[in-house]
């Protein structure tokens, strides 16, 4: 066992023969943090909750993780993935064609889950370059950020096009435990965590990564069964959720664990308040600046509060993050949206304002 690990899951429990077994195997990703954190329960129905990135090298890393366990890919009867970003679900599609493992993603995540597939890449080109132009970004970036946006699409998604939906709240159980399926939206509208009750460990996806504050994705299509989907609010609730919970270590998606989950929450809780201000502070100073009030698009004011966000799936995350404040501050009354020229602007509400508000 990942020694990081059974630092945390050797508790003393009373009447335990043997405490629950959770392997973490790191297999690498081309993206900034370097590794995602897959874990595997070896058990009688074996089970792999995500997968990492599809690259050669990533299924390579896996496949060694399994086999230092005494495991292989052929054994795993179960895939829980704990989001549709590919980093997690990429290997999906090739880890269940070699084990016949069922796949079980959260509803609201199908479809990032099946990005790989022809149909689903035409379709979100169209979704994407949508999102740039009410943004504001400039033509040129805006295709060759969507053009990259897909290539990774194409590139890093295995084929998969069976996976069972879960809703949130579905019990899987194993030979010493049960691990609980917690909706927890933010970081995407489909965002699980799973939680065992007995032991009082949380594998936690990417809704708590120590030293990370996650971005919450903008959803380009509607989940289905809301009537607008506010990832900022939905995270902030999946944050009381979590920060009630009797938990003793968690396994993240990424990073070694830690024994507490208290503290970060408050910190992601003061960083999110310390952003939604210099959003505010950005508004006031456009309004106080223009006299009139043009307003800013989203694109500037990311540019503006982010300076170094890269391009491509960076630029992407960034103007997600910061149209979640700004849907938010909408929301509450505080930020009001115009159309103009197929851009998105926003203003500091103001009483007695004559444009027509964007719904």
């Amino acid at each position: 066992m990942d020694s990081s690990i059974a630092q945390f899951l050797n508790f003393k429990i009373p009447f335990m023969r043997k405490v629950a077994q959770i392997e973490r195997i790191e297999v690498p990703i081309p993206f900034p943090l370097g590794n995602t954190n897959c874990y595997y329960i070896p058990d009688s129905t074996p089970t792999l909750v995500d997968t990492g990135v599809n690259t050669p090298y990533a299924l390579e890393s896996l496949q060694a993780g399994m086999r230092k366990l005494g495991a292989r890919i052929s054994d795993i009867r179960r895939i829980i993935l704990t989001h549709g970003h590919s980093d997690h679900a990429g290997l999906a599609g090739a880890v269940a064609a070699i084990s016949k493992a069922t796949v079980f993603v959260h509803h609201r995540d199908k479809h990032k889950a099946l990005a790989g597939s022809g149909k689903k890449n035409r379709e979100n080109e169209v979704l994407f370059r949508g999102f740039f132009e009410e943004a504001g970004v400039p033509k040129e970036i805006a295709l060759k950020t969507t053009t990259g946006i897909l290539n990774r699409f194409r590139k890093y998604y295995s084929p998969l096009s069976d996976v069972e939906l879960l809703e949130g709240g579905e019990v899987f159980s194993f030979d010493l435990f049960e691990i609980r399926i917690l909706h927890t939206p933010g970081h995407t509208a489909g965002s699980i965590c799973l939680f065992d009750d007995t032991n009082g460990v949380l594998l936690s996806g990417d809704c708590l990564i120590e030293g990370v504050i996650p971005y919450t994705s903008a959803e380009l299509e509607n989940p289905g069964d809301l009537p607008r989907y506010y990832g900022l609010e939905q995270y902030e609730r999946s944050l009381e959720l979590l920060g009630a919970l009797p938990v003793r270590s968690v396994l993240p998606g990424h990073g070694t664990p830690f024994p507490s989950h208290g503290e970060l929450i408050e910190r992601v809780k003061h960083d999110r308040g310390q952003r939604r201000k210099k959003i505010l502070d950005l508004l006031a100073a456009e309004k106080g600046g223009h006299g009139g009030a043009p307003g800013i698009s989203l694109y500037e004011a990311t540019r503006r509060l982010l300076p170094n966000a890269s391009r491509e799936a960076g630029l992407y995350m960034s103007l997600s993050d910061v149209r979640g404040y700004l849907e938010i501050m909408e929301k509450e009354g505080l930020v009001r949206a115009t159309l103009s020229g197929g851009q998105r602007l926003y203003h500091l509400k103001c009483v007695n304002q004559s444009e027509e508000e964007v719904t």
